[in-house]
């Protein structure tokens, strides 16, 4: 079984969201993890493509411009064209996270 690598730590969250397709319309999403780089979100009806360009918002955080770089059924996975700082991804993490402790 092969171990999948990461240059960041991700954190497991649950932050209402939303993108915004830049050819389409926005859609509300639940952001399930997030890291400076990315973040994957919950899109029951996606029609996303991979290299789409987006944009994210997280929680209130945002617009942040992002590309899908994939999809699996419902879950996209995005990457933010900037890194977020850390105090914002801190901020999102620690004020924004509606899951369960």
């Amino acid at each position: 079984m092969s171990k999948e690598y990461r240059r960041e730590t991700r954190h497991t969250v649950t932050v209402a969201g939303r993108y915004r397709a830049r050819q389409g319309g926005a859609r509300d999403v639940w952001i399930k993890d997030i890291s400076e780089y990315g973040c994957r979100f919950f899109d029951k009806f996606s029609v996303l493509q991979t290299e789409a360009g987006i944009l994210v918002k997280v929680g209130n955080v945002g617009p942040i411009p992002a590309d899908v770089k994939w999809r699996k059924g419902h879950v996209v996975g995005a990457e933010f064209e900037q890194p977020l700082h850390p105090s914002v991804l801190e901020h999102i993490i620690r004020e924004m996270d509606q899951g369960e402790e």
